[in-house]
Formats: structure tokens, C-alpha cells, sequence
């Protein structure tokens, strides 16, 4: 695995390759954002990207968080000069309101494209919006970037316009099983009868199901599997099955709503077992904050671990940079600010379409399609931020992301800790 706090590009020999040329013209996204660059003159006409993201409702706390991670980049794009194989044209990003709901962001996108003729779109939010409408990009021949969707079900809908860049489900799925089997084997847990609860959307469904294929034929049992479906607001039926069962272990994918209330439903009835979170909800700053201190103390030490797409804990130079830039704008993060992992991957979206429109020198949606395709940015270069890629960021023409790897946090304290991989590790696992 490559060293986080390692940067640098990879040499290709045989000479430059298209896919160089796309990182060596991307390399100076994060530098150029933090001044290292003097701005050129800008042409008059913005390239236009949209965002389509829920930013009221349920899950409005997602884009709360990633939109002032996509007007920083903005920011930092324009300031050092925009798109300069575009004669410095600026970036200009228009927002739609979809509230995770697939027909409101099918809805949003059409006014998108046909009124304010966007060349790219940073979306769709969820599982279910890129499965049943991830097509739509194909239709308008504009890419699709999100920052959001896990599910391994969109790479089967024949969409070569829509990808995602998150840790999919697959990722999270793998990683933990591979952070259960740790911790036993390792670390001494001895955990081997798995409690599964889980949302049941294509999201939750998607993740839970290859983790119980790759529990299959090993040593442990899936004592209990629980699909729920949202809204829900009472855990403590789901929590009593999980108790009865007889479970040594629990895993979930679920979104940090529905964790906060499972934590508190599973402290109502003081039913405490090492928890192996397997979503971004497990691994929120806001959760010691959103289940009150005493809360907190009590559940978040049965323990509780889960998978980290972004955090500050991560020594992972451009990530620390463009972090250190948020906290001069005056962005502050945990309980009491923005979530640091959406803010960051709101961001990543913007920048990769920066490095994308430099190489592609063309505002045409089909040419910047045909460039992210081909793209490759390496591990530690500063306009890869999120630190889950080694040995850097591609993908397959299905939208598959590919080279991912996942970190795990344990709350020790009601703190973050870094536990696992071992070679990152700023703590050691307490069980």
C-alpha cells in the first residue's frame, strides 16, 4: 500500500500516455486553488456544472455539508485561473433540490440541461437515483460525477456517462468483513455469530449482500438479517430480535440517521456488542453530538468501528492542505460544524471535473465523457484529496471506480481514532 503522507506522480514508461497527460495537466488543481499560480485573464462565458443534491428534507445534512465543499473549489478554481485549455473560463455551479428522491432529481436535471445548459452534473445522491435514472446522462450525453452512490447495481444498467467516485458498496462490504476477520484474528474479539441490520433500500440491500457472501463458507454464522424500511423511527423492535438472537457481533449499512436512532434504541435497552459500522453514518463526526454525551459514552464504547471515505485523522498530505484552506474560509467540522467527509467529497467532485475540462479543452459534455474515461489521477497528487485510492483514481467504462481501499476508525472516548489499516493506524484497537 502506498504511504499516505507520501506525494508524487507515477512515471509511465514507454513514454506519455493520454492518461498522463490528464494528470499532468490536473496536477496543478490543488496548488494552483491555494495561490501557487497566478491567475490568468478569464474568458466572459463560465463552464456550467450542475449539482443536483438533497438539500432539504431527510437527508438535507448531506448537502448542508457538501455544498460549501463545492463553492470552496469553485473558489479556489477560479482564483488561480479557471480553465486555462479554456482561456481561463470560470466554473459556475447550479444547484437543484432532489431530497434523495429520484423523480424530483430526474426533474432537476431536465431543467438543468435544457435551461441552463450544464456540460456536467455532480450527482445523482443515491443508490436508488443511480440505478433508476443513472441513464439519463446517456440520454442528455453529459457525465454524470457523484460524489454519494455505493451501489454495484448501477455498473449493470449500461450507462457510460454515470460513475461514482465514493467508496461503493462493494468497498464497504469488503472492508468489513476484512475489519470483522481483523479484529478476531488479530486482535483477539472473538465475535463469530453476525447480526445483520440493515436499511432495505438498493443501497443497504446492495452492501448487506456481499458481506453475506463473503461470510459464506467461513467460520461465521449470520445469526440475524433485518432489512428495515425509511422513514422509521423506533430501532427497539429490531434491537430486541438482535438481542434474542443471540448475536456476538453486529454490522450494518445504514444512513446516519438511522444510526443515531439504533445507537439510542440499542441504549435504551442496554444491549451493548462490538458494532462493525459498514457505511459513513458509523464514522460521523456529528454522532457523540447527535446522541447526547451521556448517550454517547454508554454506546460508542461497545465498541463501535466504522469505515472512513474522508477524515482529518487520515495524514494524507493534499487532503490536510485543502483542509487547512477550508479552516482559513472560516469552515469549521464536527458535532458543532460541517461534515469533514462530505464537505471533502462535495469538493473532489469539482476538481475532477477541473482536471477533466483542462484535458479535454472543450466544453462539449461527450469530449469531457471521453476524458474522465481515460482518467487516471495518482495517489498524492494534490487534486486527489480523498485518500481511499492506491494507487490512484480510474475507472471502468460501467462507472466502476477502481483501486480503493478502507480505512476504520474506532470511537475511543467518544473520539475518532484511527485503528486500521495497521500501516495508518494512530491507536491501537480497544475491545
Amino acid at each position: 500500500m502506498t504511504d499516505y503522507r507520501k506525494s508524487g506522480w507515477r512515471h509511465h514508461a514507454g513514454g506519455i500516455t493520454r492518461r498522463a497527460v490528464l494528470a499532468g495537466s490536473a496536477s496543478g488543481v490543488a496548488a494552483a486553488a491555494l495561490g501557487f499560480r497566478p491567475a490568468a485573464a478569464q474568458s466572459s462565458e463560465p463552464v456550467k456544472i450542475g449539482f443536483v443534491f438533497p438539500f432539504t428534507g431527510r437527508l438535507a445534512s448531506y448537502g448542508e455539508s457538501a455544498g460549501p465543499g463545492v463553492d470552496l473549489a469553485m473558489k479556489m478554481i477560479n482564483e488561480s485561473g479557471g480553465i486555462q485549455s479554456l482561456g481561463g473560463a470560470p466554473i459556475e455551479v447550479f444547484r437543484g433540490d432532489d431530497q434523495g428522491d429520484a423523480k424530483l432529481a430526474s426533474s432537476e436535471i431536465e431543467r438543468l440541461v435544457t435551461r441552463e445548459k450544464i456540460s456536467g452534473l455532480i450527482g445523482v445522491f443515491s443508490s436508488t437515483e443511480a440505478v433508476s435514472i443513472g441513464t439519463l446522462a446517456d440520454q442528455y450525453e453529459i457525465p454524470f460525477l457523484s460524489p454519494s452512490w455505493t451501489t454495484a447495481k448501477a455498473f449493470t444498467i449500461g450507462s457510460t456517462y454515470s460513475r461514482t467516485f465514493n467508496l461503493t458498496g462493494e468497498s464497504f462490504a469488503t472492508g468489513g468483513v476484512s475489519m470483522l476477520k481483523y479484529l478476531n484474528e488479530e486482535k483477539g474479539m472473538n465475535a463469530k455469530k453476525v447480526g445483520l441490520i440493515y436499511d432495505g433500500s438498493e443501497y443497504g440491500r446492495g452492501v448487506t449482500d456481499i458481506i453475506k457472501e463473503n461470510l459464506k463458507g467461513t467460520e461465521y454464522t449470520v445469526v440475524e438479517d433485518i432489512p428495515y424500511t425509511t422513514p422509521i423511527t423506533d430501532f427497539v423492535p429490531q434491537v430486541l430480535r438482535l438481542r434474542n438472537s443471540g448475536a456476538e457481533v453486529l454490522m450494518s449499512a445504514q444512513y446516519f440517521q438511522e444510526t443515531v436512532l439504533l445507537l439510542r434504541a440499542m441504549d435504551s435497552l442496554d444491549y451493548r456488542v462490538p458494532f462493525v459500522g459498514c457505511a459513513s453514518g458509523f464514522s460521523d463526526t456529528r454522532l457523540p453530538g447527535s446522541l447526547g454525551s451521556a448517550i454517547a459514552e454508554r454506546t460508542l464504547g461497545a465498541p463501535v468501528f466504522g469505515p472512513v471515505a474522508v477524515s482529518d485523522l487520515v495524514l494524507y498530505n493534499p487532503l490536510q492542505t485543502f483542509l487547512d484552506r477550508a479552516r482559513a474560509e472560516g469552515h469549521t467540522f464536527g458535532s458543532d460544524g460541517l461534515d469533514v467527509n462530505w464537505f471533502v467529497l462535495g469538493a473532489q467532485a469539482l476538481f475532477i471535473y477541473k482536471a477533466a475540462l483542462e484535458a479535454a479543452a472543450s466544453r462539449d459534455g461527450k469530449d469531457i465523457n471521453d476524458t474522465l474515461l481515460s482518467t487516471q489521477i495518482p495517489r498524492g497528487s494534490d487534486e486527489l484529496i480523498v485518500p481511499f485510492y492506491d494507487p490512484g483514481l480510474a475507472w471502468e467504462e460501467t462507472g466502476r471506480p477502481l483501486n480503493q481501499v478502507v480505512p476504520y476508525i474506532q470511537w475511543q472516548d467518544t473520539e475518532m481514532k484511527m485503528v486500521y489499516p495497521p500501516d495508518i493506524a494512530a491507536a491501537e484497537v480497544k475491545l
